[in-house]
């Protein structure tokens, strides 16, 4: 966290100014289903809203979601927070993108907040998506005038000139309305330059030609080097000059429409713009195939093509818009109010929505937090102080990792703690989606169980057959499986992270068969290795050095994370290394639920936990009961089962051996030698 992002949390809790509406109906116990509300009755259900629903092939919770927020949304007479609770591969970032879509619709003033640049920025590409599959081609990026992305260029990865967030991003589009409305080289300065060259391209050309040759005649009475000039034909001249002039309007006319907020830029004048750009290029074809041609001069019946071309394109050029009603932008800050205060959806950061105040961006409707389980709840006081704002919608999933606490004194404090979460204590309803489309059925079984009290369901495509799939012979490698490593041994170094070499061996040894595979059936395969501990992880990457991540485009990928860099990652196998091995079933966090949900459920094909079976089963931990499940379900099994996994094991355990062995010395009166 920043010393900025610190400063805004600061300012926040200490605000001077009377305490929002919202925010009082935040600090007491849960009061939805005391008091009916009638205002709300089918106004989210209009048929616009049902088209959006339809089109974007939702499931029932999904819907059912979407439409309860669009109804709360129309409550008047009360203020009120909604939870919305999205499991692993639920669907909530389509729910959300939906969501907002229909907000934007409904020309809602919408504020979405994230906790990362990461989080928020896959929020706003999936809304981009959604946006452009319900546009046509011809006018895609029309309305996104009324979406914005705030926030660091850098931070956010929007540094190529062809990311398809440029679009919406605010600083981007300060840079494009600025250019537009220059009062020197703006919009309407390009267009009456094209405008004057069509009318009179003869004029202009013969001005060109006695501005060449006076160059010439002062060269030549200055008796300097002899300089060829040379003289353009005039189809050379009007071809050039055309296709600089036209791709120069062409270019305003699509920052109009993308840039411009719908309220200043009716859909007939873009209508208009879309036509005299269809006439531009039709001149633009035709001079590339005649205007090389000698005969291309006045009188010639290949002019007169260009010249009936050319009013036809004129009629079109004088009917867009040279002015809009716009308040004067001369710097930059005004531009920006001017976006913030016209847009329906604005997308930041929680730290970024600070400063949304009400001179900047206007009166904001409603809030949506995505991953607000991972929003401190200091970080949310900001976004609830957002100006004029009633209603706030927070998604998430408190069974998953929370924000992360570096000071032992602030976790046992709860500072880490959501608003999300705790609300959920206060006994807030949680509109849940129950329908997961990521793991197979094997692997999905034990989490929903122990997390979710079995309420989420399958979806079919996972339930296919074709979604069952060996990557290794034998039962150890089916979708899911108990790998024990008993012969391990923990070990902790310097920075007191244990790792477990032997584990380390057989990790090593499956990744090197999933290779080999891949590679001789030609199927792209994606594994992901996770640990609670950086040890090992640490451990892993040496011994697999940069074997496979050299291997650019190939179908095999590698991704060996902690458990809290996978958080939101999926990969087709998870190899899971919980590293712990001792007799007394000590094993430290990794007695953390929500670190073993995320663990659990990254997986979409196969899952394989190896460890100490003893440890495990002792530590009466989560990892206890999953050995207790998988004796049950017959998808336990040793690791010294299998011929290769046997002989990693004893190789690291000689490793192990030789290792003790060389570093024993007896120290004598002149020095060291070795015992053997």
């Amino acid at each position: 966290m920043t010393l900025t992002t610190n400063t805004r949390i600061w300012n926040a809790l200490h605000n001077e100014a009377d305490i929002s509406t919202l925010t009082k109906s935040v600090l007491q116990a849960n009061t939805e289903g005391t008091e009916q509300c009638f205002c709300s009755e089918n106004d989210g259900r209009s048929d616009l809203v049902l088209d959006i629903i339809r089109s974007t092939k939702l499931n029932s919770s999904q819907e059912d979601a979407i439409l309860g927020c669009l109804e709360t949304r129309n409550c008047t007479h009360k203020n009120s927070v909604k939870l919305i609770w999205g499991p692993p591969r639920t669907g909530k970032t389509k729910t959300v993108a939906t969501l907002l879509f229909a907000l934007l619709k409904l020309r809602c003033k919408t504020v979405v907040c994230a906790p990362t640049n990461t989080a928020i920025v896959q929020v706003a590409s999936r809304l981009l998506s959604l946006f452009k599959e319900n546009s046509t081609a011809e006018n895609a990026t029309y309305r996104l005038g009324n979406i914005i992305l705030s926030g660091n260029r850098d931070r956010m990865g929007i540094n190529k000139n062809d990311h398809v967030l440029l679009d919406v991003f605010l600083d981007e589009r300060i840079g494009k309305l600025g250019k537009l409305f220059s009062p020197f080289s703006g919009w309407m300065q390009r267009l009456e330059s094209l405008i004057q060259f069509l009318e009179n391209p003869e004029g202009k050309y013969e001005r060109h030609v006695y501005e060449l040759e006076e160059v010439e005649r002062m060269n030549e009475e200055d008796e300097r080097e002899e300089v060829v000039v040379n003289i353009p034909t005039f189809g050379e001249f009007v071809q050039k000059n055309f296709n600089s002039l036209s791709e120069e309007v062409k270019t305003c006319i699509v920052d109009l429409y993308t840039h411009l907020p719908k309220v200043y830029l009716p859909y007939e004048d873009v209508k208009k713009m879309i036509a005299s750009r269809q006439t531009l290029q039709r001149i633009r074809y035709f001079l590339r195939e005649n205007s090389s041609r000698v005969d291309f001069e006045e009188g010639n019946f290949r002019f007169d093509c260009f010249k009936r071309l050319s009013v036809d394109c004129l009629k079109a050029l004088r009917l867009l818009p040279k002015r809009f009603e716009i308040p004067d932008m001369l710097e930059n800050e005004d531009i920006r109010k001017f976006c913030l205060q016209n847009a329906d959806i604005i997308l930041c950061t929680a730290s970024g929505a600070a400063e949304m105040n009400v001179e900047r961006t206007g009166n904001v409707e409603l809030l949506v937090v995505d991953e607000a389980a991972q929003l401190k709840e200091c970080e949310s006081v900001a976004a609830l102080q957002l100006p004029g704002l009633r209603h706030a919608i927070l998604i998430g999933d408190e069974f998953q990792l929370p924000a992360m606490v570096h000071n032992e004194m602030c976790e046992k404090a709860k500072f880490g703690r959501s608003l999300f979460e705790r609300l959920v204590l206060l006994g807030h309803n949680k509109h849940l989606l129950d329908v997961q489309y990521r793991m197979h059925p094997s692997i999905s079984r034990f989490p929903n169980k122990e997390f979710y009290g079995g309420r989420i369901k399958d979806a079919e495509n996972v339930k296919e057959s074709i979604y069952q799939k060996r990557f290794l012979k034998g039962n150890m490698f089916g979708s899911f499986s108990f790998i024990n490593v008993g012969r391990g041994k923990e070990e902790f170094g310097d920075g007191h992270s244990p790792k477990n070499m032997v584990e380390v061996a057989v990790i090593s040894e499956i990744i090197s068969n999933l290779y080999k595979v891949s590679c001789e059936r030609r199927m792209k395969v994606s594994v992901g290795v996770v640990s609670p501990y950086k040890g090992q992880m640490r451990a892993i990457q040496e011994k697999i050095g940069d074997k496979y991540s050299s291997l650019l485009g190939q179908q095999f990928t590698l991704n060996v994370r902690s458990v809290d860099g996978f958080q939101g990652g999926e990969e087709d196998i998870i190899i899971i290394s919980t590293v712990r091995s001792n007799g007394n079933g000590k094993v430290g966090f990794l007695n953390n639920r929500q670190r073993a949900n995320v663990a659990l459920t990254r997986a979409r094909h196969c899952l394989w936990v190896i460890g100490n079976e003893t440890t495990l089963a002792l530590s009466g931990s989560i990892w206890a009961t999953l050995i207790s499940e998988s004796r049950t379900r017959g998808c336990f099994h040793d690791a010294t089962d299998e011929m290769n996994l046997r002989d990693a094991m004893n190789e690291a355990l000689l490793e192990d051996v030789s290792s003790s062995l060389g570093s024993l010395s007896l120290r004598n009166g002149h020095g060291r030698r070795n015992v053997w």
